[in-house]
């Protein structure tokens, strides 16, 4: 016998979804047709004919599998919408909604269907769910008293069949414009697999674009040109070729690792999509290649070891490397050799050649020369009284009187000399500016950050955080709390610190007239809204009572609106209604107003 513990909150949120899947309609049938199906292995091919398109009608994509996106690769297509939300959105074979996901940020409104073949269909950014799932899902968000919920559902609660429209398609969530997020899981796993396995197509003659190649000295006495820093070449294309203007002469030394910058683009399309794959032969021999058919969510973050990070910073160039960090657990790598990285030692002619492939399978190729030279005036810098050296697969520590860093195992991507220098600043009076290393230095995990305060009265203490200040002054809230002298955090980050206060409270303002706050005609509007705004800390909490009952009121981040949708339960006569909200340091407003129905 198997015995599977459950704390209460598990308990009750089980109970809950038992009790609602009670209350749909469902056709035993259907699901009994839809079990038997269920796979005995798993899964070992792609079915290029078992799922349709999630929208009518040619797929056109603003976004691809892999994409390069900020601190992850893209998991699906971003699919065209025509600029407008309302599209339908339909399953794309039959199976069963398994997941229901509402959040202000990400992925916005959200489905998750399971199918019978070890695949799952995730849907993001809707507008709105079709009128069985919205029920449910509003019965979880009142049962809850939650806006955003994250509800996994039992095969009996939600049948679908193929082609039923489920949702229709919107901006939610994180989205910058209308269009629908499609992706396909592998259900088992959870790792999300190119949609162009399963045999969509996507009109794509034209082969991919170069916009620029770079050259990376990676040890420490390795030079470019005489120099430890990047060099970057922008190819010329002429007669649907690429080359190297012969100026650009490229002389390396010691360990050497390459990259480019590129993108692809479809048919009738500017967009500039990723690429599928990277590979860099030396004198026709493969030392590098990747290819991005799938990966796994916990490694996403990985795509910051992925590129070029100092120039994403500087540049905002996405200069893919070609080469692979100590620390990079991506699973899109294959066949490399000794990393990509390349020794010059000898005093020849070095052949590069680059191909970039597309999913279509058209490819761009260029060659570029490099002269190694075997001597060097490049001196290895020593290190600085105050650094410490970091081991990127160890845990590291510092540690002294006004400074603490405790960083886990595996938050860097590569070793590094840590060190950091401070300065008084104005603007700062509760403790000096630190610069803890660079912002240049990408990290995977979060590590434990802790600084002395100089300064602080006792009614300020629980408003205490810390703050980053990027070069053009702007405030970050890294969060933090008092004890005992110092602040402590957690952050992914670094640059500059210090410690900061926030006891202001956010601010609410409604979006429609209240001449008087006791007597408000309501009675003919469907929507009322309210702008939401933080100076700091940002928006932690929100609550919505209608003459002290919760009633859900939506959040859309990107506009910092709070809107209310009048329904059936809300009875003719006269009503209270509140909105409470708070920050990440419980400083709270409210704000109350009497209406007519």
């Amino acid at each position: 016998m198997v015995f599977v513990s459950f704390n209460k909150n598990q308990i009750l949120k089980r109970i809950l979804i038992a009790y609602l899947c009670t209350m749909q309609n469902r056709n035993f049938l259907l699901l009994f047709a839809f079990l038997v199906q269920l796979p005995l292995f798993s899964q070992t091919t792609y079915p290029v004919d078992y799922f349709q398109a999630p929208v009518s009608g040619d797929l056109s994509l603003v976004g691809n599998f892999g994409e390069i996106r900020p601190n992850h690769f893209h998991a699906g297509f971003d699919i065209r919408t025509g600029g407008q939300e309302g599209v339908p959105v339909n399953a794309i074979a039959v199976g069963y909604v398994s997941r229901i996901k509402i959040s202000a940020a990400g992925y916005g409104k959200a489905l998750y269907i399971t199918h019978p073949n070890g695949f799952t269909s995730v849907y993001a950014h809707l507008r709105n769910y079709n009128t069985e799932i919205a029920a449910f899902a509003k019965k979880v968000q009142y049962a809850e008293e939650s806006f955003e919920i994250d509800t996994l559902l039992p095969a009996t609660a939600l049948p679908v069949k193929k082609g039923q429209q489920i949702a229709n398609s919107g901006n939610t969530g994180s989205s910058s414009g209308p269009h629908l997020h499609f992706e396909i899981r592998n259900t088992k796993t959870e790792m999300p697999l190119n949609p162009y396995l399963f045999g969509y197509k996507v009109p794509d003659n034209s082969k991919p674009r170069i916009q620029q190649l770079a050259v990376i000295p990676v040890g420490r006495t390795s030079s470019v040109n005489g120099k430890q820093a990047i060099k970057k070449i922008r190819p010329i294309y002429s007669n649907n070729k690429y080359s190297i203007a012969a100026s650009d002469t490229i002389l390396v030394n010691g360990e050497i690792g390459f990259g480019v910058e590129c993108y692809d683009t479809e048919n009738g399309s500017t967009n500039h999509n990723g690429v599928f794959s990277i590979e860099l032969q030396e004198a026709d021999k493969r030392i590098y290649y990747h290819e991005l058919a799938t990966f796994s969510f916990g490694n996403s973050r990985y795509v910051n070891a992925h590129i070029y990070y100092p120039e994403k910073i500087k540049a905002n160039e996405v200069i893919q490397k070609c080469f692979v960090s100590k620390n990079d657990k991506l699973e899109i790598y294959k066949n490399v050799i000794s990393n990509g990285v390349v020794g010059f030692k000898d005093d020849s002619i070095h052949i590069m050649k680059f191909i970039v492939k597309d999913f279509s399978g058209n490819a761009t190729e260029i060659q570029l020369k490099v002269k190694s030279i075997s001597k060097t005036k490049i001196k290895e810098n020593s290190m600085a009284a105050t650094s410490v050296c970091f081991d990127c697969l160890k845990e590291n520590k510092f540690d002294n009187y006004e400074l603490k860093m405790e960083m886990p195992e595996n938050a860097l991507y590569n070793d590094i000399n840590f060190e950091y220098t401070k300065k008084l600043d104005l603007k700062a009076p509760y403790a000096p500016l630190f610069k803890i290393m660079t912002n240049e230095i990408a990290l995977q995990k979060a590590y434990k950050l802790s600084i002395k305060v100089v300064k602080l009265s006792d009614s300020l203490q629980k408003k205490a955080c810390i703050i980053s200040i990027n070069d053009k002054r702007k405030e970050t809230y890294e969060g933090g709390t008092y004890k005992e002298g110092w602040v402590t955090t957690q952050t992914k980050n670094l640059g500059n610190f210090t410690i900061g206060i926030d006891n202001t409270a956010p601010v609410i303002n409604p979006e429609f007239k209240i001449p008087d706050k006791n007597n408000v005609d309501l009675s003919k509007t469907k929507t009322i809204g309210f702008t939401v705004t933080d100076d700091l800390s940002g928006v932690k909490t929100y609550k919505a009572t209608i003459d002290d009952k919760w009633v859900l009121c939506e959040y859309d981040l990107k506009k910092d609106l709070l809107f209310y949708t009048f329904d059936e339960n809300i009875k003719l006569g006269d009503h209270t209604f509140k909105i409470e909200v708070s920050d990440d340091k419980n400083n709270r407003s409210t704000f109350t107003f009497k209406f007519k129905r």
